[in-house]
């Protein structure tokens, strides 16, 4: 039993050497992807893997008028998943994007963002559009919904995202940051991303060359 016990000591102690010198790996759940956080690098947020295409959508925003991610091609995108009823994570991270476009160089006038509904049922025009007022986003974003089947088996299962049935406070709360080519490059949980931090990495994509291939 002592052996056992030095044993699985020394072996926890040469796993944590290892995270160390590699970096902090944080699993989110994606079918072939993780969240990495490099040791250094342009970023301030986690990054993800090299090459990961973000997933097109078709959804209508709060007004009704049709959005695809494709259509936004050339500009960097920040992307989040929120509803309108939630008093948590969600206006955190609206709050936190209103104030990295603040930060940014004509306030981001060529930075689009992004909501996407996790309750379809509850997030009605309506309730969008009152939803971006109280945050002051109301022409600043899009918040985006469509039928929660399209929902639930394309949009939210390519982003991995996971809505507690029943629940509006417990999400999976991430900010993604799109570069201008389509492909996923950071992704922020709620509760570390600032305005800060976005608006830094925000600006590393904009000034970079569209210069990565299509996959």
């Amino acid at each position: 039993m002592l052996g056992t016990s030095v044993a699985q000591r020394a072996l926890l102690a040469l796993l944590v050497v290892l995270v160390a010198a590699l970096g902090v790996v944080i699993v989110v759940g994606r079918p072939n992807a993780a969240i990495v956080t490099a040791p250094k690098g342009p970023f301030d947020g986690p990054t993800l893997p090299a090459h990961l295409r973000a997933a097109n959508f078709s959804l209508t925003d709060q007004y009704g008028h049709p959005v695809s991610l494709g259509q936004y091609r050339g500009h960097v995108i920040a992307l989040t998943f929120i509803h309108s009823l939630c008093h948590d994570a969600c206006p955190l991270m609206v709050q936190d994007i209103k104030g990295a476009l603040s930060e940014l160089p004509h306030n981001g006038s060529g930075v689009v963002a992004l909501g996407i509904s996790i309750d379809p049922s509850q997030d009605t025009r309506a309730n969008r559009r009152m939803f971006l007022a109280q945050q002051g986003m109301t022409g600043r974003m899009r918040f985006l919904n469509g039928p929660r089947s399209y929902l639930k088996h394309v949009v939210w299962k390519d982003y991995s995202i996971a809505p507690e049935e029943g629940t509006v406070e417990n999400h999976s709360a991430f900010i993604f940051l799109i570069d201008r080519s389509g492909f996923e490059r950071v992704g922020f949980p709620a509760d570390q991303a600032t305005p800060e931090g976005l608006a830094h990495d925000i600006g590393v994509l904009e000034r970079e060359r569209t210069t990565r291939p299509s996959v």
